[in-house]
C-alpha cells in the first residue's frame, strides 16, 4: 500500500454552526421519543445556521459539535416535574460535581462541562423538557407529548430569531 500524500484532515476551532439542536430519548419508548422527534423536525426546516442531531443518550462524543455552536439547546422528556408545561432552563456550570461522580452519566451540565475541559469552550445553553404521559415499550407519541413537541418548536423557533447574529453590512468605501 503507498502512503497518502493528502495531508491529515485539520481540526477546526472556527464554530461551524449558531445553533445546535440535541434531541435526546429513546424512540423505542412511547413519549421518550420527543427529544429526537422534536430534534428531527428542526432539521427538516433545513436552515444553515442550525444542526439538529438525535441521540438515544448524552454521550462525550457529543462534545465535538457543542464546541462547535454558539448556542445549545437538549431537548427531552419530562415526568413529574413539569407536568402541565414545557419548561425552558438556562444551563449553568456552577461548581464542578465530585471525582467520584464526573463518570457515572452525563446530562447536559456535565456534557457542558466536559466540553469545556476538552475544548476550552462551551456554548449558552439551555434545556427543553417536555411533559409526557407514557414512556413505556412501544407506542407513539401521545396527544400530550404532541403538544409538547409543538410548544417546543415554536420556543426553538424564538430563540433562533431572538439569538441569531446580525449579518455583517458591507461598508461603503469613499
Amino acid at each position: 500500500m503507498l502512503p497518502s500524500t493528502q495531508a491529515p484532515p485539520q481540526i477546526s476551532t472556527a464554530l461551524d454552526y449558531e445553533f445546535l439542536i440535541i434531541g435526546y430519548g429513546n424512540e423505542l419508548c412511547g413519549d421518550a421519543a420527543v427529544g429526537p422527534w422534536v430534534a428531527a423536525a428542526v432539521a427538516k426546516w433545513d436552515l444553515p445556521t442550525v444542526k439538529a442531531v438525535t441521540v438515544s443518550q448524552l454521550i462525550p462524543n457529543l462534545t465535538a459539535d457543542i464546541a462547535k455552536a454558539n448556542y445549545v439547546i437538549f431537548v427531552d422528556a419530562c415526568g413529574q416535574t413539569c407536568m402541565r408545561t414545557v419548561q425552558i432552563t438556562p444551563i449553568v456550570l456552577g461548581e464542578p460535581p465530585p471525582p467520584f461522580m464526573a463518570c457515572t452519566a452525563y446530562d447536559p451540565q456535565a456534557l457542558l462541562r466536559l466540553t469545556q475541559h476538552l475544548h476550552s469552550r462551551h456554548p449558552q445553553a439551555w434545556r427543553v423538557q417536555i411533559p409526557v404521559e407514557s414512556c413505556g415499550p412501544g407506542g407513539d407519541l401521545s396527544s400530550k407529548a404532541y403538544k409538547g413537541c409543538d410548544h417546543a418548536l415554536r420556543a426553538i423557533e424564538q430563540f433562533l430569531l431572538t439569538y441569531r447574529r446580525p449579518r455583517m453590512q458591507p461598508v461603503d468605501k469613499v
